[in-house]
């Protein structure tokens, strides 16, 4: 079953590419736009390791609203 699943995912994959001719800047516009009207959300996994190295919460470097 998972491998019908990543072959899906890299159909998609495939799909995307293509359709903004393979040029990695264009792909990455692309999903900006997505991930911003979207309303999508991107985790700092960085920001998170380092917060738990220094013992702090992950999200202690986030302002309160």
């Amino acid at each position: 079953m998972s491998d019908e699943i990543i072959k899906e995912l890299w159909q998609i994959k495939d799909g995307i590419a293509r359709e903004h001719g393979y040029d990695i800047e264009a792909l990455v516009a692309h999903l900006q736009t997505r991930k911003r009207l979207e309303g999508q959300q991107v985790v700092d996994l960085r920001a998170m390791r380092k917060a738990a190295e220094q013992g702090a919460p992950p999200d202690a470097d986030k302002p309160r609203h």
